[in-house]
């Protein structure tokens, strides 16, 4: 398909495997700060990065083929799986100091989670002086010099209403999920995440109110993501040892009174008008003739 000018239509695979190379050259700028270990915010923005990429690997396996993005993207799965359960870890710290509970076994209970905290982040630390890094980017690196088979290639607009429709359609099969469903508001969560970095990652070849999309999806992920630390928070706590009962009935007392409020919040700012934001028909251009 060509443009007014008869200029060819910039195509999908140039785009992708630019803005590939910049994740990776992220993630790369991001390992420094987390091997100082003084950055308290290095490893979430490295688990950033990977997840990032990742994402756009899936978005990307129309045009580069199934096997070899999946391929590339199961080389990045296990260090972005070491920084995420660490973030579980400092997310629930994060959660329970929050709370006004006052008990020395609950205080202790607390300092053995953040023993767990500190060999994990030893453990990110290690995946990353290790090869798997290494590896991971040659594969990716690999992945972007290959020829894409041209019936893949198509116009890069139509490429990224189609990834956008296909994240809203998913966001809106989940909306109406009720807030007592833990896992069906952990999965909505996911699907506001996947159309957020759809959003994030395609806004130049989007039209500005397809790419204005990422920020109501950021401000709902949020949200969600706020109810699902406590629900993890919850799940924890029921299976703690060296609790007391009644120091375990509390916290979680507590805990449900949290998730009560950040609940409440999410209603209230799921009004038709804020959904209507993620909603809106999505055009797709004619096929690439």
């Amino acid at each position: 398909m060509k443009s007014k000018d008869g200029a060819r239509a910039p195509r999908s695979s140039a785009f992708l495997s630019r803005k590939l190379r910049g994740l990776e050259s992220d993630i790369v700028e991001t390992v420094p700060r987390v091997l100082g270990n003084k950055d308290g915010e290095a490893v979430h923005d490295l688990r950033v990065a990977i997840r990032r990429l990742r994402t756009l690997l899936r978005l990307a396996e129309p045009v580069f083929g199934r096997f070899h993005t999946a391929a590339v993207g199961r080389s990045f799965a296990a260090l972005q799986k070491a920084t995420g359960d660490l973030r579980d870890e400092e997310a629930l710290e994060e959660t329970l100091e929050s709370l006004e509970v006052k008990d020395k076994d609950f205080d202790l209970w607390r300092e053995r989670r953040r023993g767990r905290a500190r060999a994990l982040r030893r453990a990110v630390l290690r995946r990353l002086e290790g090869s798997e890094l290494r590896r991971a980017k040659t594969l990716l690196r690999a992945l972007l010099v290959l020829p894409v088979k041209p019936s893949r290639d198509e116009a890069l607009a139509r490429f990224a209403r189609r990834c956008i429709s296909r994240a809203r359609r998913r966001v809106d099969g989940l909306r109406d999920t009720e807030t007592t469903d833990v896992e069906g508001m952990h999965a909505l969560r996911i699907a506001y995440k996947k159309l957020r970095y759809a959003a994030e990652l395609l806004s130049e070849a989007l039209p500005a109110d397809l790419a204005a999309m990422g920020e109501p999806a950021s401000r709902f992920q949020k949200r969600l993501g706020d109810i699902h630390d406590i629900d993890v928070a919850l799940v924890t706590l029921g299976r703690a040892r060296g609790l007391t009962p009644e120091t375990r009935g509390r916290v979680i007392s507590e805990l449900r009174d949290v998730r009560d409020r950040k609940v409440a919040k999410y209603v209230g700012e799921m009004s038709p008008a804020a959904a209507a934001e993620t909603r809106a028909p999505i055009p797709l251009e004619p096929a690439a003739s």
